[in-house]
């Protein structure tokens, strides 16, 4: 089995690559909705010299059966990398999958990261799953693991009515909401960077411990763009401190354009001087309102949390989120 780098500028590499993604990671996951060739080939184009990307194909009788993927964070936490491995279902148990995991681990090293992180998807009794095998299998251990959890929409007014009215009496004086699509104004960029740059400290991770990320308005722009050029919609909706003026909660949802039946949720974070006022879930709601009013055909939330993380949890639960699946981590050491 020969492993050959991905041209991401060639369209037809792209093309059949996007094809084996999308098998791989839609096998036996029917309500998975991939985004589309044209916004992920906008992703794999971009350059982020904060953490370059680079794709393997694993190619049989010339024609790829299994992409590999590579993070290399170069301003935080460069003693790790991420990878991803996809197998064609209909290809899989000939030795692809080995083969990128080999051609990954040489690449791992050549770079002189120590620590190397996947994550995948499976049931929720997933107890001796082919991918958990298989992870096993090439020396990696479990670290963490995340509950997936859909929230169908739309959800009920009285319900987003209620849940408001009884956290607003914790936030309302000393803080203000703000919705914005398309990023925060240039003004609160800095405090809002400043937050989700402790997303990696403060949420729970197993036995990693992370470095808080550097995230700077400037690559905040960069990531903007991006996802201009992608068709994306990002609705974020923020508190400020009326005292400060400063972002200390946020949340962000992402519409993907080629998947119009779902919405992701990224990062949520209270600011941990501020918590205790119910501001993730002043926050929460008040994005899912913006949601619904202007993408109405949006059917679910996808979101994942660590089941430690009581405090999420417990919100996503009052919001109705149902568990679907998990997120496992492993890691292996170099």
């Amino acid at each position: 089995m020969e492993t050959i780098p991905v041209d991401v500028h060639d369209d037809a590499v792209c093309a059949r690559a996007h094809e084996v993604l999308c098998a791989s990671k839609g096998h036996e996951r029917p309500w998975n909705e991939p985004p589309s060739l044209a916004e992920t080939v906008v992703e794999w184009r971009h350059v982020d010299t904060s953490q370059p990307m680079e794709m393997w194909a694993a190619v049989d009788e010339g024609r790829a059966v299994g992409i590999a993927t590579l993070w290399l964070p170069m301003e935080d936490n460069t003693t790790m990398a991420w990878v991803d491995v996809a197998v064609d279902p209909a290809h899989r148990g000939r030795g692809a999958g080995t083969a990128l995991v080999d051609r990954l681990m040489a690449r791992v090293r050549e770079e002189d990261r120590s620590t190397v992180i996947v994550d995948f998807l499976v049931p929720p009794d997933s107890d001796g799953h082919p991918s958990r095998r298989f992870a096993e299998a090439h020396g990696f251990s479990l670290n963490n693991t995340e509950i997936m959890r859909h929230l169908d929409l739309p959800v009920p007014d009285d319900v987003l009515d209620g849940l408001a009215e009884r956290a607003r009496a914790r936030w309302e004086a000393a803080y203000v909401l703000e919705t914005h699509v398309g990023g925060v104004p240039t003004a609160l960029r800095p405090s809002l960077c400043a937050l989700m740059n402790q997303l990696a400290v403060d949420a729970p991770t197993g036995d990693i411990d992370f470095e808080e990320e550097s995230l700077t308005p400037a690559r905040y722009e960069e990531h903007l763009e991006v996802f201009r050029a992608q068709g994306r919609v990002r609705l974020t909706t923020v508190a400020v401190h009326r005292a400060s003026g400063e972002v200390v909660a946020y949340t962000d949802l992402v519409l993907p354009s080629g998947a119009p039946g779902t919405a992701w949720q990224w990062g949520t974070l209270v600011h941990r001087d501020h918590r205790g006022h119910r501001l993730g879930m002043a926050v929460k709601l008040e994005n899912l309102r913006r949601l619904q009013a202007d993408h109405p055909g949006r059917r679910r939330v996808v979101t994942g949390n660590d089941d430690t993380n009581a405090w999420m949890v417990s919100i996503n639960e009052e919001l109705g989120f149902r568990v679907v699946e998990l997120s496992p981590s492993y890691q292996r050491t170099l």
